[in-house]
């Protein structure tokens, strides 16, 4: 490159960069990043490598440790995640630090894809803020867990789908890849496929030769990348489908409220209806009927980390929990409720899993609490025997964690400006901010309605959320001020 043309480019780069950095947000923007850089390295320094007491993180490694797809009840796609980086280094810390990474990456995505509205840099900061500083996203990065690497493929799926509607088309397959990997890592992403896939399709009011192209693009791209991953898995294990254990969840719904005297259950499922009347049932939480080996369908079927010697295991769960559904469809959406609730006051009685306060004690104490974690240090010894643990005082940071938790009326607001975007966000951004709001709720609800709340389930839900109440809020705001001051100069 010539000189001259590489001064001019630098030139140009400096003004662009002065003009950031005089723009009020500007040092903010900063403030947020090297923030969150902070409590990141921070928590490294304290704790090294990675949080491993939750029970999951051993099922994700015994993946890794055994090739993939070792795991009928779960995608996999997390655990295939870290055989590359075991490859680069057989040390957790390289997979925190990649996690890190992408929860920054994810901060910087959701700013972008505000931007991309035209919204205003303190507004695109909302979305940025709630992952870049979250306490939970935080603790979940430093964590084998799977939800860093989910949540960072939908924040790039929503800047592509944002960039794809602004006139590039090759942006669509990537947003087609993108959800077609969030499905391979954790089954809910499968809600956002129609999600975007319509959006596209309506991305400027009505559907054109461009729209439908581009919609057709991603919605391939998803399938193309979900059926590799069948393809792959039907290769090497000779089982079908996403996973053989997947209408566990749904049975988990269902369960604690079935009652098989208010419906009839499918042919070979009547082992599965309890006996005991659902109010005096012990087992009310959803886990307990899919973990627990008095549930009646681990009598029936055996555990659901297993495949079943029952080949039509996976299906007649499937047929029980929807003739439930069916049968008691007000019980089914008193349970959904429930679970709702639990996004505003996690700790709202409910059929569901954990709440924030018991999710940050799995993952911090579990070792004091029963014996999961003897699974857990099994596969870590397995695959990462090298690692030396060290645990030191985080107390600041369960602090922080605690401070920054979405929930309550604060969470009311948010799910309401969230909500109105797709009216109040300035004309120019009401699209966008539909789709930001479709994908929230999406996350929110379909977890809850297909298995239960857990507070890990809200996590990924709140970048996007965030971003579409901040343009709700953008647009609401000037009408505000202008009702304000045509009120002061009536009394005045």
């Amino acid at each position: 490159m010539p000189a001259r043309r590489l001064a001019a480019l630098t030139t140009r780069a400096g003004q662009a960069a002065g003009a950031v950095w005089r723009d009020p947000a500007g040092p903010v923007i900063a403030a947020v990043l090297l923030i969150g850089v902070v409590l990141r390295v921070y928590l490294t320094v304290r704790w090294h490598p990675a949080m491993v007491n939750y029970s999951d993180t051993g099922i994700y490694i015994q993946d890794a440790a055994s090739g993939g797809f070792s795991d009928p009840l779960r995608v996999v796609g997390y655990g295939l995640f870290l055989i590359p980086l075991h490859w680069l280094t057989p040390h957790m810390l390289l997979v925190v630090l990649a996690q890190h990474a992408m929860g920054l990456a994810t901060a910087v995505l959701l700013y972008l894809t505000v931007r991309r509205c035209g919204a205003p840099r303190l507004v695109a900061l909302l979305g940025m803020a709630i992952v870049a500083l979250g306490g939970m996203q935080i603790f979940l990065e430093h964590s084998i867990l799977s939800e860093a690497l989910f949540t960072f493929l939908i924040a790039l799926a929503l800047y592509a789908a944002v960039r794809t509607s602004q006139g590039s088309a090759w942006w669509a397959v990537l947003v087609g890849a993108c959800l077609g990997l969030s499905v391979t890592v954790r089954g809910a992403g499968m809600v956002l496929i129609p999600v975007f896939s319509l959006w596209l399709l309506f991305a400027v009011g009505r559907v054109t030769r461009n729209e439908a192209l581009r919609a057709a693009a991603a919605l391939m791209a998803s399938l193309a990348v979900i059926g590799g991953y069948i393809g792959w898995r039907h290769a090497e294990t000779g089982l079908s489908g996403l996973t053989s254990n997947g209408n566990w969840n749904l049975y988990g719904r269902v369960a604690p409220f079935a009652d098989c005297t208010r419906f009839t259950p499918p042919s070979g499922t009547e082992g599965l209806c309890d006996p005991t009347p659902p109010d005096q049932r012990q087992g009310r939480n959803v886990e307990w009927y899919v973990y627990i080996g008095d549930s009646p369908a681990q009598k029936l079927f055996g555990p659901p980390y297993q495949v079943s010697p029952d080949p039509d295991a996976n299906e007649k769960l499937g047929d029980f929990s929807i003739a439930a559904v069916r049968g008691q469809p007000g019980d089914y959406l008193d349970a959904v409720w429930q679970d709702l609730i639990r996004i505003v006051d996690p700790e709202h009685p409910s059929d569901g899993d954990l709440s924030y306060n018991q999710f940050m004690l799995f993952l911090l104490h579990d070792a004091d609490l029963d014996d999961r974690n003897d699974f857990v240090e099994f596969w870590r010894q397995v695959y990462y025997p090298g690692d030396v643990y060290h645990w030191g005082d985080i107390n600041s940071l369960e602090d922080w964690e605690r401070a920054t938790r979405v929930q309550g009326p604060f969470m009311v607001i948010v799910l309401l400006l969230a909500a109105a975007a797709p009216w109040a966000a300035p004309r120019g951004s009401r699209r966008p901010g539909l789709l930001l709001t479709a994908t929230a709720f999406a996350l929110l609800v379909f977890p809850i309605a297909t298995h239960a709340y857990d507070a890990r389930f809200v996590i990924p839900a709140l970048g996007p959320l965030f971003a579409a109440a901040g343009l709700s809020a953008w647009g609401l705001f000037p009408p505000a001020v202008r009702l304000a001051r045509d009120a002061r100069a009536r009394w005045t």
